[in-house]
Order: structure tokens, then C-alpha cells, then sequence
């Protein structure tokens, strides 16, 4: 991947040589350079400097902290992710063996109810989770509406009445 970044008395392109030229990012824009690549650049950017101007300690230390900072925002988005997926696998984990019904919408538009024992549990490669049940339809966990046990008792041990989504 080649990044080219631009700043005062800088021209960058990380994964190559400096160019020169106009400021270009790929696809996934500046999210998909590291904290490596960000020192790249800051090296380069001290050795391309005006030596008339140089760039003071606290512009630096500015920028190492932003680099860090960033680092670190990047590091903890990824384990809240994987936090959300577990507790979402979890979740829908939970309902297996329970009775459960919901409206889906098919691709003329027609809303049908679904319904049966929760089988098993999937994800889709867009990380929406799909109920697989014993009537062998597939639910999805964003259409669910109504959870009982399979004996007829409401899901909610609390309740009396099923519990609606």
C-alpha cells in the first residue's frame, strides 16, 4: 500500500521513495497507515525540513503524542469490536433451543411470519446474525419478535406475558 502524505517542507509516500507531486490516499484513505508508517513520515519530515526553520520540540512531541494517540484509538476500537461480536454470539447463542418467532419481508415486498426452535446460530460475511431453526428457515435476529421456552412458558422469568423485541 503507498500513502502519499504532504505537509510543511514534506512529501511522503509511504511503502516507497518521497515523490513529488499532489497528496493521494488509497481506498481506506490515512485509517490504513500504522503507527510505523506515521515514524516514517516524521523522519522524513525532519530530514526534509528548512534547517533555517526547524521544527521545534514541542511540534514534535505534539506529533509523536498524536501518533500514539491514534495508535492507541485504532488498538481499542478493534477490541471493542471483538467485544460486541462475542456478547452478540453469546446472545444469540442463548436462544438455542428456544421457541421463536418473528416478520420478515420477502423481495416482493410480502410480509410473512417465521417461526420454530432455534437450532443453531450463524453469522452473515456482513456480521448480521441469522437464526437457523428446526422448521429449516433461517430468522433473522433483527426481525425477531416473540422468545418462549419450548414448553410453552414465556422466556422471561420475571413474566407473564412473552417478551416482544
Amino acid at each position: 500500500m503507498a500513502t502519499t502524505v504532504t505537509g510543511p517542507g514534506v512529501n511522503v509516500t509511504v511503502g516507497s521513495a518521497a515523490t513529488s507531486g499532489s497528496a493521494s490516499t488509497d481506498s481506506t484513505g490515512l485509517a490504513g497507515i500504522s503507527g510505523n508508517d506515521f515514524m516514517n513520515i516524521l523522519v522524513k519530515q525532519l530530514q526534509m525540513q528548512d534547517p533555517m526553520k526547524p521544527m521545534s520540540n514541542q511540534e514534535m512531541v505534539q506529533q509523536l503524542s498524536t501518533i500514539r494517540e491514534l495508535e492507541m484509538n485504532t488498538r481499542m476500537s478493534a477490541r471493542l469490536e471483538q467485544l460486541t461480536d462475542q456478547q452478540r454470539f453469546g446472545s444469540a447463542a442463548a436462544l438455542i433451543g428456544k421457541y421463536v418467532q418473528g416478520k420478515v419481508t420477502d423481495g416482493g415486498g410480502n410480509e410473512f411470519v417465521v417461526e420454530g426452535i432455534v437450532t443453531g446460530v450463524r453469522f452473515t460475511d456482513r456480521g448480521e446474525v441469522l437464526l437457523e431453526l428446526d422448521s429449516g428457515e433461517v430468522l433473522p435476529l433483527t426481525a425477531l419478535q416473540l422468545v418462549q421456552n419450548t414448553d410453552g412458558a414465556t422466556a422471561a422469568a420475571d413474566s407473564t406475558t412473552p417478551r416482544k423485541f
